[in-house]
């Protein structure tokens, strides 16, 4: 069995696939289109502040954060911490999240890897003075996670939730199947949904929140909100409902969506969910053992089929001008230039199609404070979904 290396891959999709094709026999694409909003050095994530109507900002995977305002992309970086980055294998500075707070407190957090192939989430705080730049010795360790054994399964993904906490997905080490069984052991954070509280308490670098299934003693980390995955590079919250998305990169065979339901009377999503891996890849059963708790992924990719290989999740429509996606989730592929869209729902997707529109080394998405959507290619362009 293989263990593909997300950026090696993307080298030769390059090649394959222009940056932007738009099919005219998909309906969908006869009413949307994407508009390239800006060119950036290997961008790997596109967000924005709470409520910023002029600025989005895209991380650089070598360490360099660049603000996007009203239209025009600045020369002067809002961050710049390549001495601190290394880019060895899936590594890079992955993604980034400002806290719900961030227009009093000023502070956001960044997820990267290091010189050690360690992954890590740290926090620093935005310039007093300008809005479009932040304070290099603000720096604050949060969470490192020794990930050393490989260069690929990084995760990459950091986000809030609804219910305020900070989320963020970590792969389970790297190397074929996983061989140290990380992902199905609850006492490490390799191979995990976590969540958690940023800010520090009583010595500590940041808490462990209500909620959490494994917080009382007994050998599993207080961190784990949900387990059982293999490289779950992004995920995100739906805007209007909380349900949680989260997209896992396969072995040999299978790429997956998770479609977790938000708690009903509750911020958060449901907690405790095993997602399978590495006894299941997909709803395939791939090793023996036993995955308590396991929830199937709702929508499944095969390989083989269309030359899928590593899904790149994204997001739940929710911009009011895109009427014919409203509320349909969309995602690619790194190694396939089309773009997808399905309804997610429990226990299976439904409508998963083909959007007709297509980015080569589709590496992610992002949305604004407003639920506009983009789509992040690692060859540079970044492009914004918009009605035709």
């Amino acid at each position: 069995m293989r263990t593909r290396n997300l950026w090696i891959t993307l080298v030769s999709v390059v090649a394959l696939a222009a940056p932007l094709l738009a099919s005219p026999a998909a309906p969908a694409a006869k009413r949307i289109r994407l508009a390239r909003i800006g060119t950036f050095d290997q961008p790997t994530y596109l967000t924005a502040p709470p409520g910023s109507r002029t600025r989005q900002f895209v991380t650089e995977r070598d360490g360099v954060i660049r603000v996007r305002r009203s239209g025009r992309r600045l020369a002067t970086p809002f961050l710049d911490i390549r001495d601190l980055v290394d880019t060895e294998g899936e590594g890079g500075l992955l993604s980034m999240a400002f806290s719900p707070g961030y227009n009093s407190n000023r502070r956001f957090y960044v997820y990267f890897t290091d010189s050690t192939g360690d992954v890590r989430i740290e926090e620093f705080k935005r310039s007093r003075g300008s809005r479009d730049r932040a304070v290099r010795n603000s720096r604050r360790r949060v969470l490192v996670q020794r990930h050393r054994a490989s260069g690929n399964h990084k995760g990459g993904q950091l986000q809030f939730g609804p219910d305020e906490m900070l989320y963020a997905a970590i792969g389970d080490g790297g190397g074929g199947g996983d061989p140290f069984n990380n992902a199905q052991n609850l006492g490490t954070l390799l191979g995990k949904l976590i969540r958690i509280d940023p800010r520090p308490t009583r010595g500590r670098r940041y808490r462990i929140p209500r909620g959490n299934p494994f917080r009382s003693p007994g050998g599993a980390r207080g961190e784990i909100y949900g387990y059982g995955l293999r490289n779950p590079y992004r995920f995100s919250f739906d805007r209007r409902t909380g349900n949680l998305a989260l997209s896992d990169v396969g072995q040999s065979e299978v790429e997956e969506v998770n479609f977790v339901r938000r708690f009903r009377g509750r911020s958060a999503p449901r907690a405790g969910v095993n997602f399978g891996w590495s006894v299941f890849e997909g709803r395939r059963r791939f090793k023996s053992g036993t995955a308590r708790n396991h929830l199937r992924p709702a929508l499944q990719r095969f390989h083989g089929r269309d030359g899928v290989c590593s899904i790149t999740g994204g997001y739940v429509v929710r911009d009011r001008k895109l009427i014919g996606l409203r509320g349909r989730y969309i995602y690619g592929d790194l190694c396939v230039s089309r773009l997808r869209h399905a309804r997610l729902r429990h226990p299976s997707a439904r409508g998963d199609r083909a959007s007709g529109l297509r980015v080569a080394s589709l590496v992610s998405f992002g949305e604004d404070a407003f639920g506009r959507v983009y789509a992040v290619s690692l060859d540079g362009p970044v492009y914004r979904r918009v009605r035709r």
